[in-house]
């Protein structure tokens, strides 16, 4: 005999006994010498022996022996032992007759639902329960009747997905369907106090995905049961109901995530969606519920049931897409959004384009759809962009435009009056075709198909259209004086140009389109401010005329012609960049116009007197690069790379102009986009054309000498950042050489230059230095660097300026980045003992008295380009010395570096936590002197600097410890007063931290040991709101001033949330300081103080 059944019978009198606690101890022995065993020692027979005599005990009535036998068969079923003989003994007479689960108690009825999922989940078990037929679909049903524990029905929801793939439920499908959908929407909320791990967010989501697995079974019963909960008041409810019906619309989980700005971009081929027929049964009630929706959720900022809203739009359009019932479909979803008005209500009709209605009629028929109702039809002509809702829109749209060519056209100016006064009418219907046909594209392109017109009603269309625009709007000037008329010609120019895109070769209408252009691009010259709509709709206006340009036979001649001569006659400054900003959009997809633009902005260039054809060309090569780095369908950067490298005599004069009108603001403006110009057109390159235009450039700056040498440094500069990292040893050598003498260049001529210059140039300099050590592994970089280093520090000493100490510590934290980042070995010796130097002056607490001054500016003034961050010089307003320095950024990815994925926490553990351990050592030390204290200072400010700029998914890593700094920062300590800058940085910290995690929480922190009691919280406010002297100090700049009363504000702002207990004696103080800060000088002090007032007000 086994050992297993040598167990059984050892145990049999226990197991046996009347005394429940010796049976229950029995069992329990049982159970632990089951577990003991390997699994594989078990047969077949041994364990359904066991798990019979397991079965015949359940019928005992003890709740606690019950949940013993259940778990050791639970242990059986997870470790897979169980066979089908198996699942239909514990199913047949055990958990479905012996066992009444429902009125079992909590944790025998979740060990039952565990083991009933093991044996559903398991194939080999699952086999069996399938044979039991209806007879297993009923006891699985009676066996969750009144289930209302939730982490109970976490597991019966796990099961009913696989209750519906793998059985038959026949006549039982409804009953069973009935027990899922009694729990939807989930009425849920965890008790005060309660340790559950289950949120209702868990449970709703859980239960979507059985309704989801029941879409095809039980269809009929799920769509009327969502669109009844889709209505309801519960917010909670409506949303559940949305988000699931969209899933079975679309055919996927989820599905609203797809959604972005109204086109539903799907993954290929993972649609399953409801059956069509069931859609069709409710399509009337959907498309109602549509409407519903759309007038409810017109003025809600429920963001997620818009979305879900959209998404069951789309889903209804890609059900009917391409099928025999789409027409239907489109004339039900219309008559929901946008019926059409009754005979009785419509507006008379007229019989031509110039014809009147009578009387005070004006010929507009029912308004054009608005808000929400726009977008559920913008939604579903996306959704079926080869569909017939896009032409049914369009000519209800465009009904008062779609008449015949009029020929010949009237003379008389009140035809054109009343016409434009019309068309003014119909402006938000002109609007929204606009909109339609401007996503449309985004799709496909457009096509007389697409709107079901034929081609001469398009032309006529345009043709009346654009006279009619030209004598009102050119003419008798009808869209001057406000607005609303000056919208009208924006929204009827935009149509004008989508539709011409339709069009070829037609001289008639191409003359009267060309003859009403010149005036819209005066109108294109915007006195509005940018964030106007008005401003962004003229800007959409220089797209269309930008892709007719490039795209259409009109731009070959007339409007290409147009928009050269305006830069080529004596067209005012703005008009000539409105003409430059069509004319460079166009070029982004045309290499004729690219080449023939830059050939004419470089022959403009030359005009000695006024700098402005300079700023237009630099500015047109940037927004070309730029864009073409975003979108190269034609792969045209090589091409404008070409041109640069053919124009590169012209790109030095270009240079020297701008640096010989340094320190001009415009100029330096200037002269930094043209650097970014190279280094990102050189950035997209492949390695063989950086390489060969790096040596055409140092060549041509060789047989040049130009009259600024450091025109060819910078340039030289841009390319050398940007190359890739693989090049010929060779040319490396080369190139490490070349950057040290830049730098021995540099260093020479360093007082014989402007501020602004140096800045430049020495910037360039760190960014070429950092990318050079980042990408390339060899020892000849790193001691190169070495050298230049040395050199720094020797030049430093000689100078014995504070001043140089600031442009050298960007080089010392630019390198130790590309060190850090780079995922290349710091072993080779070189490279780990520059590493170790660069270390050395950051973090040693005995520097040289001469390496003093670099390290305090490396700690306070450049410490925050140590990290990878393209946000990391924007964190927070005014904490930067003030230093007559251009502001630097490294974006790895243009310069191609070697980034490790773990950069940011590498950078942060080798040198935030060691600058705090280094902080920490120098508190320690007893009767410090001031230049300790200093020190101690230097490395709290970089400390806090780098735990400023760490992102959200890292800061939490090291919240506690750096509060407790941040707290320190704030209010000093009995031997030191920190400076106002260390103070605004720690009330950032504070207030960022306070902002990710509620304050009571981050303050009563276990590892926090400041304000962790009442007593410590209340100095820590009391020292607060003695800031309020500090912040106006005779001694502190403005922007420093300014940074701290700005962080001061926010601080307060994010602990409004402190227990009222620890607030309460110091709320009056806080309310008065805030009001005194409402009144700052500083705009965004008085923002950020406001929102602090607000929240104090409302929530004390």
């Amino acid at each position: 005999m086994s050992e297993l059944l040598n167990l059984v019978e050892f145990l049999h009198a226990g197991l046996t006994s009347p005394d429940g606690s010796l049976q229950k101890d029995a069992f329990k022995k049982l159970n632990n010498g089951i577990r003991s065993r390997p699994p594989k020692c078990f047969t077949d027979s041994e364990v359904f022996y066991v798990v019979e005599f397991y079965v015949s005990r359940l019928i005992l009535s003890d709740p606690d022996l019950i949940g013993i036998i259940l778990d050791g068969i639970l242990w059986l079923a997870e470790q897979q032992l169980l066979g089908a003989d198996c699942a239909v003994k514990i199913c047949g007479d055990g958990l479905f007759s012996s066992l009444h689960i429902p009125s079992l108690r909590k944790n025998e009825r979740r060990v039952a639902y565990r083991l009933l999922l093991a044996l559903i989940s398991c194939d080999r078990t699952r086999s069996g329960l399938i044979l039991m037929k209806l007879e297993f679909v009923r006891g699985f049903i009676g066996s969750l009747e009144g289930e209302k524990d939730p982490e109970c029905l976490m597991l019966v929801f796990s099961m009913h997905p696989l209750v519906l793939q793998h059985f038959e439920l026949a006549h039982l499908a409804e009953e069973h369907f009935d027990c899922m959908a009694a729990y939807f929407p989930v009425d849920y909320t965890p008790p005060p106090g309660s340790t559950s791990v289950v949120s209702r967010a868990r449970l709703a989501e859980r239960l979507r995905t059985c309704l989801w697995a029941a879409r095809h079974l039980d269809g009929g019963l799920l769509l009327p049961l969502l669109i009844e909960k889709a209505t309801a008041r519960r917010p909670e409810a409506r949303t559940d109901a949305l988000g699931l019906l969209a899933d079975c619309l679309i055919g996927t989980l989820h599905a609203a995530s797809f959604l972005s700005e109204f086109l539903l971009i799907l993954p290929p081929k993972q649609r399953d969606p409801i059956p069509t027929a069931h859609v069709t049964a409710y399509i009337f009630a959907l498309c109602n519920l549509v409407s519903q929706l759309a007038t409810e959720l017109d003025t809600s900022c429920d963001t997620e049931d818009i979305s879900q809203t959209l998404s069951i739009v789309a889903g209804l359009a890609l059900t009917y897409r391409g099928g025999p019932e789409e027409m239907d479909f489109v004339e039900i979803l219309l008559k929901c959004l946008w019926p059409e008005e009754r005979a009785e209500e419509a507006s008379p009709e007229v019989d031509g384009w110039f014809a009147m209605a009578p009387g005070s009629a004006h010929g507009i028929s029912k308004v054009a759809p608005q808000n929400l109702f726009a977008d559920c039809l913008l939604t579903g002509v996306l959704a079926s962009p080869s569909g017939p809702l896009l032409a049914r829109l369009f000519h209800r749209l465009a009904a008062p435009l779609l008449w015949p060519k009029v020929d010949p056209l009237p003379t008389d100016d009140c035809f054109y009056q009343i016409k434009f006064e019309e068309i003014i009418m119909w402006t938000p219907h002109i609007l929204f075709l606009n909109r339609l046909l401007s996503h449309f594209s985004r799709c496909k392109n457009l096509s007389f198909e697409d709107l079901q017109t034929k081609e001469e009603d398009v032309r006529a269309i345009v043709f009346n259209f654009s006279h009619t625009l030209k004598r009102s709007c050119c003419d008798l000037r009808m869209c001057d004086g406000d607005n609303q008329r000056s919208l009208t010609e924006i929204a009827a120019f935009g149509l004008l140009c989508r539709l011409l895109s339709l069009l070829r070769n037609d001289d008639e209408v191409r003359k009267t389109f060309l003859e009403f252009c010149p005036h819209v691009l005066e109108h294109m010259v915007s006195t509005e401010g940018t964030e106007t709509p008005l401003y962004a709709l003229r800007m959409e206006q220089q797209c269309l005329l930008a892709k007719l340009v490039s795209q259409f036979s009109l731009g070959e001649d007339g409007l290409l012609l147009l928009l050269f001569k305006l830069l080529q006659g004596d067209s005012s400054v703005e008009l000539e960049g409105v003409a430059i900003e069509v004319l460079q959009r166009a070029s982004c997809n045309s290499d004729v116009i690219l080449n023939n633009l830059f050939t004419l902005l470089f022959q403009r260039c030359s005009d000695p007197v006024s700098l402005t054809p300079v700023l237009q060309m630099v500015s047109a090569v940037l927004f070309v690069t730029k864009s073409l780095q975003n979108s190269d369908e034609n792969n045209l950067l090589p091409f404008l790379a070409h041109i640069l490298q053919h124009r590169i005599n012209d790109i030095f004069n270009v240079a020297e102009r701008l640096i010989g009108e340094l320190p001009r603001e415009e100029a330096k403006s200037c002269l930094l986009d043209l650097l970014s110009s190279i280094r990102l057109v050189s950035s997209s390159l492949s390695e063989v054309h950086q390489v060969e235009i790096f040596t055409s450039l140092v060549e041509f700056g060789k047989t040049r000498q130009p009259s600024n040498s450091y025109a060819a440094v910078l340039f030289d500069c841009e390319i050398i950042s940007a190359l890739r990292p693989k090049l010929p040893d060779i040319l490396l050598k080369e190139i490490v050489d070349l950057l040290f003498n830049f730098f021995t260049v540099f260093i020479s001529n360093h007082h014989s230059t402007n501020s602004s210059l140096r800045s430049i140039v020495f910037n360039e300099l760190c960014v070429c230095s950092a990318t050079l050590i980042n990408k390339f592994p060899g020892s000849g970089v790193a001691e190169i660097l070495a050298k230049v280093l040395n050199l720094l520090l020797a030049h430093m000493d000689e100078g014995g300026r504070g001043a140089s100490f600031v442009p050298t510590s960007r080089f010392v934290v630019l390198t130790l980045r590309g060190l850090l980042v780079s995922q290349l070995s710091a072993t080779a010796t070189a490279r780990k003992r520059l590493l170790e130097h660069l270390l050395d002056i950051l973090l040693s607490t005995n520097v040289p008295c001469p390496t003093q001054g670099l390290q305090r500016a490396c700690l306070l003034c450049s410490l925050h380009l140590l990290l990878p961050l393209r946000e990391a010089a924007d964190v927070d307003i005014g904490l930067e010395t003030e230093v007559e320095l251009e502001p630097l950024c490294l974006d790895e990815e243009i310069t191609h570096c070697l980034v490790n994925p773990l950069a940011v926490q590498k950078c942060f553990c080798l040198v935030g936590l060691r600058l705090r351990t280094a902080w920490q050592l120098l508190r320690e030390v007893a009767g410090p002197s001031s230049e300790q204290a200093s020190l101690e200072e230097a490395f709290l400010h970089g400390y806090l600097r780098l735990a400023s700029l760490l992102p959200d998914n890292i800061v939490d890593d090291y919240a506690s410890n750096a509060l407790e700094a941040a707290v320190l920062g704030v209010i000093g300590d009995a031997r030191h007063a920190m400076g106002q800058q260390t103070q605004a940085l720690g009330l950032f910290v504070i207030a960022r931290l306070a902002a990710h995690r509620p304050a009571p929480s981050i303050l009563s922190s276990s590892s926090f040991s400041l304000p962790s009691s009442p007593d410590a919280t209340d100095d820590f406010l009391e020292k607060l709101l003695c800031l309020r002297v500090t912040c106006a100090s005779a001694d502190s700049s403005l922007r420093t001033a300014s940074s701290l009363r700005f962080n001061l504000a926010r601080c307060l702002r994010f602990l409004v949330d402190l227990p009222p207990a620890v607030t309460a004696r110091h709320r009056g103080a806080i309310r008065r300081l805030l009001e005194d800060l409402l009144d700052d000088d500083c705009q965004s002090v008085r923002l950020e103080a406001a929102r602090a007032h607000n929240d104090w007000c409302l929530k004390v």
